[in-house]
This record gives C-alpha cells, sequence and structure tokens, in this order.
C-alpha cells in the first residue's frame, strides 16, 4: 500500500507507449494511487504497479 515510493523520488511511469521520467509528488492513500509530475504542467496520477524506479545512471553506460 505505497510503500515503495516516498515523495521526491525519480520514476519512470508509462505514458502512451514512451516511458517517461517523473518525480513522486503526492501519494493518495485512499485510491492507492501516486501522482507523478513530469514537468511544470504535465502530471497523472498511476498505481504502484505502473511505475519503475529510475536511476539515471542505470543506463548511462550501456552500448545501443
Amino acid at each position: 500500500m505505497l510503500t515503495q515510493y516516498k515523495i521526491g523520488d525519480l520514476v519512470l511511469a508509462k505514458l502512451g507507449t514512451t516511458p517517461l521520467v517523473g518525480v513522486v509528488v503526492y501519494k493518495d492513500i485512499k485510491r492507492s494511487r501516486y501522482l507523478i509530475r513530469f514537468s511544470g504542467v504535465q502530471q497523472d496520477y498511476y498505481a504502484e504497479d505502473e511505475l519503475m524506479p529510475y536511476t539515471p545512471y542505470e543506463n548511462a553506460w550501456k552500448k545501443p
């Protein structure tokens, strides 16, 4: 029940077919959803199983 992420964590969220990096800004306990903000004007609610932790340097060293 909303224990995997805390406010301020970076996450990967799928928006359409493209995964986007966002930040957790709110936990809606009643709806079991996180509010993820992608930019100053773009945000949406996601269930915990729709998110993945994001590490900025994880993909930096992988070859294409």
